[in-house]
């Protein structure tokens, strides 16, 4: 095992020299797209900063995956088609993933971990518009922390990716291993501990450090809310792409104050957006 041959264990490594630095320009992109009142014009202001990820929208826009009637001819115009969701999720994950070199870990398919990111993303902020008003957290905060929540997986591929490689596929061909018990086996840390880590470095809000760091809650934990709805569109987005039903957790539900009924049109809502996502992480994400 890894963790046995180094002098230091991986996730001391982390600390130290090997984090990958999050620009500050990004860092006030993640910034303004968590702002709910934020605006199409004032969004196309703030990712004008950003000349690539804008030629990546307007060629989004432009794109058979957008269809749409007229030429997208600027980056007002591509917001508006492609919507504050996807924009805002784009532009997180393009900016993130420049950070991380993926390819050195044969297993690693960054198509099929960025379309799970952007259906974590969508089925957060789902639930939590399902939520009572009370416990309801910021929409865009809980859009991102779905997004983020298995980024430490990406630093994984990047920094340790024959381990990284070993770990995934002893999950494919092991039905009843988790991923983060195949990579707890071989390295001894996984992409929550990493999650954890590249958060609290790069001073993301306490809600999204929360988010990658955590898969499980208590209630006297900040930001409990926003864990649990990261939590339980996890489940569905898993249930989903294994072509399973999800089961609602009625504790998960009550704890969020959401009945079952809403829960289920989530899920349903999310199995309709697979396919469409699905083309979206390949057109943004394919090697």
């Amino acid at each position: 095992m890894l963790v046995e041959n180094l002098n230091h264990s991986p996730l001391d490594r982390i600390k130290t020299n090997q984090l990958p630095a999050l620009p500050s320009d990004v860092t006030y992109l993640v910034e303004s797209m968590l702002d709910d009142s934020i605006d199409f014009r004032q969004l196309a202001q703030v990712i004008e900063r950003f000349p690539s990820i804008a030629a990546r929208l307007i060629a989004l826009a432009n794109s058979a995956w957008s269809a749409p009637v007229n030429p997208i001819n600027s980056l007002d115009m591509a917001c508006a088609r492609l919507g504050f969701g996807v924009v805002r999720s784009t532009c997180i994950a393009l900016a993130v993933a420049s950070s991380f070199d993926s390819t050195r870990c044969p297993a690693f398919n960054p198509e099929t971990f960025w379309c799970h990111a952007l259906l974590l993303a969508d089925a957060s902020t789902w639930l939590a518009q399902a939520a009572p008003m009370q416990i309801r957290p910021s929409s865009q905060i809980t859009r991102t922390a779905g997004l983020l929540h298995k980024l430490g997986l990406l630093w994984l591929a990047d920094q340790l990716p024959d381990e990284t490689h070993q770990a995934i596929v002893k999950k494919q061909n092991d039905p009843n291993t988790t991923l983060k018990q195949a990579l707890q086996g071989l390295i001894g840390i996984d992409y929550l501990d990493v999650g954890a880590v590249l958060a609290k470095a790069w001073k993301m809000p306490e809600p999204l450090v929360t988010a990658m760091s955590r898969d499980s809650i208590s209630d006297e934990m900040p930001y409990w809310e926003t864990i649990l709805m990261v939590i339980t569109a996890d489940s569905m987005v898993s249930q989903l792409r294994q072509e399973a039903p999800w089961l609602a957790s009625d504790k998960r539900l009550a704890s969020l104050g959401i009945d079952t009924q809403a829960a289920n049109e989530v899920f349903e809502k999310l199995s309709r957006q697979y396919l469409v996502t699905l083309g979206l992480a390949s057109m943004l994400f394919s090697r």
